[in-house]
């Protein structure tokens, strides 16, 4: 059985670290919490549906690190406490500090970028305890407006869960919900009810939300369970992800989940704790409560990789104990009843079998593919097949049929059939299709002797296609611009996406801001670099296919 690394530091043993708001915390997303090809590393601190409120220092330390990004954090404020070798993460700032604010627009104009990354030396830019470091925002790849903090080790860079820090100050008396339950016959080794698919299994929830199943499930050979759970606390409606998860058949322990220290390289290991395909289908997660041979996820520890082997005609009592970092506790009785039945064998007939553990070349006409050791979280029987389409430049090849994720890129190279001159080729690239919907995803890739390669994080349906669409510019309310002081623009694209942009005033560069989740891109006027008087914006957009457009207009400030 695989030992788990507990955090050596328990929430009584921790020092508490002061609050970065001026008011109560509470959460609208925990330490943990499933997303989409990661956990959440930190928490988000709710600050009442609005932005702008000071954020303060919560130990002694130096700003280490700033960063301004379109997407993901935003605008990022990195501290480090040596003195507690810990490092501390503020993202989604509304705006940095006033002295800050004028160093990263330096940097931005000297860079002629927007996107920035600056590091400072420990005896640069000193902090106390409760100093003001920014305000809070709804900046990068945010939903809402709110603080995304974060608490590293600074020594490993691990991501610990802040609550370690800040359980006095966030109560919590609710236990976790269950709201669904399935049950996964293991391929090849195992029924349920007759099936080798997986099934959804009915129950109710009594007065107190304790989960009823009245029947007990016929199951034989190996099997796994798999739970859509959450967690409340006190004075909120959000839906937080479960600490602890333990199940045991018949009083023996075979699996724990207990995350409160995650490193960066383990954080795509959500894929393997969850099903995956039910994820990619409905954005739903189903915690799985047992593992996959390529999952090394030190939180994770499990005995016979968490699966229940049903080999006598028998009642066998499993218990899933759900646990959040309060100690509020739900249990879940499942009673599994062994009946003897078929077990369907797994169908090889035209697959390619993929070992997990393995280097797996793979080739077909107009494909080549590589898939480095440990990419594959379980082996897998890959059945590969063709799709002619004239919309694209190559057939559509699916790899398998229902969606597979790596932990590690494979190397993807597609053939493709049209000719054109080389001159063109940055103009094609391979898309990922959604086969149900028919959406396309850009990949892209290099051009290489009829070939093109790229990498890719799952297992799907890809072609190649072309993009010879320039993006789209749409200047919003032109005629409002010197009235509000600031230029608002739109960009957008319909494939390949926005690889760069630019701004200029009168043929010099200016600073515009860039919030992609809205596609918008804004000027502020400067009094420092602008002067009264008539002048002419020019915005050029430019696509990861190297279509240009550029957008033109007069204008008085």
């Amino acid at each position: 059985m695989a030992t788990l690394l507990f955090l050596n530091v328990t929430p009584s043993e921790a020092q508490l670290l002061s609050n970065p708001l001026n008011f109560p915390l509470q959460l609208s997303g925990g330490f943990g919490d499933l997303r989409a090809n990661h956990y959440h590393a930190g928490l988000d601190f709710r600050t009442r549906s609005s932005e702008g409120h000071p954020l303060y220092s919560v130990l002694d330390g130096y700003i280490s690190r700033v960063t301004v990004s379109p997407g993901g954090y935003g605008l990022a404020v990195y501290l480090t406490h040596p003195s507690d070798s810990l490092i501390t993460v503020y993202g989604h700032l509304q705006a940095f500090t006033l002295t800050m604010a004028a160093l990263v627009k330096e940097k931005q104009y000297e860079k002629e970028s927007f996107t920035i990354d600056i590091s400072f030396k420990p005896d640069e830019i000193p902090v106390n305890q409760g100093d003001v470091i920014g305000f809070s925002g709804n900046t990068g790849s945010s939903n809402g407006p709110h603080l995304h903090f974060e608490v590293r080790d600074m020594n490993t860079n691990d991501w610990l869960n802040p609550l370690i820090f800040y359980h006095s100050q966030i109560p919590d008396s609710q236990k976790p919900q269950l709201r669904g339950l399935r049950i996964y016959p293991i391929e090849g080794k195992g029924a349920v009810y007759g099936s080798n698919t997986k099934q959804d299994i009915s129950f109710t929830l009594d007065k107190n939300g304790q989960p009823i199943i009245t029947q007990p499930i016929e199951a034989w050979g190996e099997i796994g369970i798999g739970i859509r759970a959450t967690d409340r606390m006190n004075g909120t409606n959000f839906n937080y992800g479960i600490k602890d998860i333990l199940m045991t058949v018949d009083s023996i322990e075979l699996y724990r989940s207990h995350i409160d220290r995650i490193s960066p390289n383990e954080s795509r290991y959500v894929n393997s704790q969850t099903d995956y395909e039910e994820w990619s289908k409905t954005r739903t997660f189903f915690i799985k409560t047992f593992t996959d041979p390529g999952n090394s996820a030190r939180f994770i520890a499990s005995r016979n990789s968490g699966k229940i082997t049903i080999e006598e005609e028998r009642i066998y009592n499993v218990v899933i104990t759900l646990t959040d970092f309060y100690g509020n506790t739900l249990k879940i009785p499942v009673k599994l009843k062994g009946k003897n039945q078929d077990i369907t064998p797994i169908d090889t007939a035209g697959a390619k079998l993929l070992r997990w553990y393995d280097y797996n070349p793979f080739s077909a006409k107009g494909i080549r593919m590589t898939f480095p050791r440990n990419s594959l979280y379980s082996s897998l029987y890959m059945r590969y097949r063709v799709a002619n389409d004239d919309n694209y430049n190559s057939p559509i090849h699916i790899l398998h049929p229902t969606p597979v994720p790596l932990h590690y890129p494979a190397q993807l190279s597609l053939f493709i059939d049209s000719i054109f001159a080389d001159s063109l080729a940055n103009k094609y690239g391979i898309v990922q299709i959604a086969l149900s919907t028919g959406r396309r995803s850009w990949i892209g890739g290099v051009y290489r002797d009829g070939w093109f390669d790229t990498e890719i994080s799952e297992l799907g349906a890809f072609a190649v296609t072309s993009d010879f669409n320039p993006p789209r510019i749409t200047p919003i309310g032109p005629a409002t611009w010197r009235a509000k002081k600031k230029i608002s623009v739109l960009i957008s694209d319909d494939l390949s996406g926005i690889a760069s942009y630019r701004g200029e005033i009168d043929g010099q560069f200016v600073l515009f801001e860039y919030d992609s989740k809205n596609a918008l891109i804004t000027y502020t006027f400067d009094n420092e670099r602008l002067q009264r008087g008539a002048h002419t914006l020019k915005i050029t957009v430019t696509d990861r296919c190297g279509n240009l457009a550029a957008f033109q207009h007069p204008f008085t400030y």
